[in-house]
This record gives C-alpha cells, structure tokens and sequence, in this order.
C-alpha cells in the first residue's frame, strides 16, 4: 500500500461481520495485523485488540451514519470497505412477492452499500487512497426462477459499482465487485440443496467454493500495485 498507509495499521470496515463471509474476512485481517471495523445488527463473537464491532441495522440511515462517526473520531480515515452484509429473505416467484419483502432486501443489499460507499469514499479522498469491494453474486450470471428479487439488488450492485469506479478513480480508490461461487454459510443453506447443486453445475469448477478463494482475491484487489484494477466484476468458480 501506499507510504501513508505502510507506516499504520490498515483500517478496513467489512459490513456483516458478525457470522458467514464478513466474521471470516474480519479474522482473516486481523491475524494479519489490520485494524478492523465490523458492524451488523447483532453482536459479534470475535475478541482481538484491533477488532471494533459496531452494532447498527443497515436498513437505517442513520445507523449507518453512525459508523461512520465513529470511524471519523477515532482514525479520521479508511483504507478498505467491504460491503458483504445481504440478506435473501425469499425465493419466490415474482407474482407472490410481498411490498415489504421487496423494501427489506432492497434497504440492505442496494440503499446501505450505496450509502456505506458515500461516505467512504469521503473518507478515502483524503488520503487520495482506497479500496471498495462489493461483494456480489453468480445469481446475476445464472438468472435462477425464484430469485429474481435478490439478483436485481445484486445486478444494482454491479452497475453501481462500475459507475462509482469512474467517479472516483482520480482519487486514488478502486472499486470493484467480488461475486463468489456458493460458500456454505447461513445465506446458503436458506436456498434449496438441490437447485443450488443444479446451479453450481453450470460453472467450470462444480463443487462449492472456499472462504480463502473470498480472500485471496481481495488480498490483491487491495494491494496498491492493483491500482488499475477497478470497475470490473471478478466472479469465481468459473461462472
């Protein structure tokens, strides 16, 4: 990383820390001598000097604003955000999608990454240095029946992100979107054992994925010499 970030901890606020993907990206860093902000709408169990876990519902704005007060006070600067928190509430058929079902996905898998992405980046054009990752989805690749409410939040993600690259690349941050194959998590054990091993049929490498394929690939998305890597969509498992 850049010289200003070498001669500190790296400060990285990954949402969703607290079970799945996010709790072991958190340690993962950690072990790896990062300060780490986490926050999701639960408690969190891990217990490390450099962890901070910030309690806030991500379908509340000023929730979020909140983590980002608290970063500001304490470090006035961001090095990396990863917006992993997502929910998938429902695998339905579009004609039986309730209102509120729509709203509740929509506030947490697009309106919260948006806003988390705001307002790092407002962090992160002060020391003309960044990394965002979004973490995305093969859904947006397959077209799954039944899951087309969480693959619209996710394409949103994937357009979003492309755009943001541009907005802020003079600024010295990146953005990109990282979209894993199936990983046995909570998220994935919601969705139907068979039709998921009938997805994963489809791309290259069949079996279900690894927590280190996640961050071996982010371990060079945020590496200063990876500068010219953003506004791309990295989908492994050979979607």
């Amino acid at each position: 990383m850049n010289n200003h970030i070498t001669q500190l901890k790296p400060i990285m606020l990954i949402t969703g820390s607290s079970r799945g993907i996010g709790n072991y990206l958190a340690n993962y860093y950690l072990n790896r001598g990062f300060l780490v902000y986490g926050c999701s709408r639960n408690d969190c169990d891990i217990n490390h000097e450099n962890y901070n876990h910030i309690i806030a519902d991500l379908s509340i704005e000023e929730e979020i604003l909140n983590v980002f007060r608290i970063i500001r006070k304490e470090h006035k600067r961001l090095d990396i955000l990863i917006n992993n928190a997502a929910i998938n509430p429902a695998i339905l058929n579009v004609a039986f999608l309730p209102y509120k079902t729509i709203h509740n996905i929509y506030a947490v898998n697009v309106f919260a990454p948006i806003m988390f992405c705001r307002e790092a980046v407002k962090l992160m054009m002060r020391n003309k240095f960044g990394r965002i990752i979004n973490l995305g989805s093969m859904a947006t690749r397959h077209e799954v029946p039944g899951e087309a409410l969480y693959t619209s939040t996710k394409a949103s993600i994937n357009a979003f992100t492309r755009v943001l690259s541009k907005e802020v690349a003079s600024s010295g941050i990146t953005v990109n979107v990282l979209a894993p194959s199936v990983i046995d998590t909570e998220l994935s054990k919601a969705i139907n054992e068979i039709a998921l091993k009938e997805v994963l049929n489809r791309n290259a490498i069949k079996k279900y994925g690894d927590l280190i394929d996640v961050s071996n690939t982010i371990d060079y998305l945020i590496k200063e010499e990876s500068q010219s890597v953003t506004g791309q969509i990295i989908y492994l498992g050979g979607v």
